[in-house]
């Protein structure tokens, strides 16, 4: 037992020292003020800033987002403009990281399917 607590305690304190190495290298969770617009080849979103957990690095970033967004889309079951929930990658590079490259996946509860499509936006407002 006391054995298997030093080895717990040093994994510990490696994980900890490792950590403090990689101090360029940052993850934060955080809501940005962002638009983007993405596209399946079928139907257009319009996706605003939502939750993310977003890992910088020294020219890039990369976060995992949730997008509340608007789709643009001809469909018989749904009207024109309806609200979705998109969840995906975004990739910020360019002028301080305000440009994204968004690649939100959607879930289309009328037919039962995953909708993947692929954008571009602006970051309106950085997180600090």
């Amino acid at each position: 037992m006391k054995k298997k607590f030093i080895n717990i305690l040093f994994l510990f304190s490696t994980f900890s020292v490792f950590a403090q190495q990689q101090e360029q290298k940052t993850a934060v969770f955080n809501i940005e003020g962002q638009i983007a617009v993405a596209t399946d080849g079928k139907g257009a979103f319009l996706n605003l800033g939502g939750p993310n957990v977003k890992f910088n690095f020294s020219k890039v970033a990369v976060a995992i987002n949730f997008m509340p967004s608007l789709r643009f889309q001809e469909d018989k079951v749904k009207s024109f403009v309806t609200p979705m929930l998109g969840f995906g990658p975004q990739f910020y590079f360019l002028k301080n990281k305000r440009t994204i490259l968004s690649f939100p996946a959607y879930y289309n509860t009328s037919n039962n399917l995953w909708i993947f499509t692929a954008g571009i936006g602006y970051v309106l407002k950085k997180s600090k």
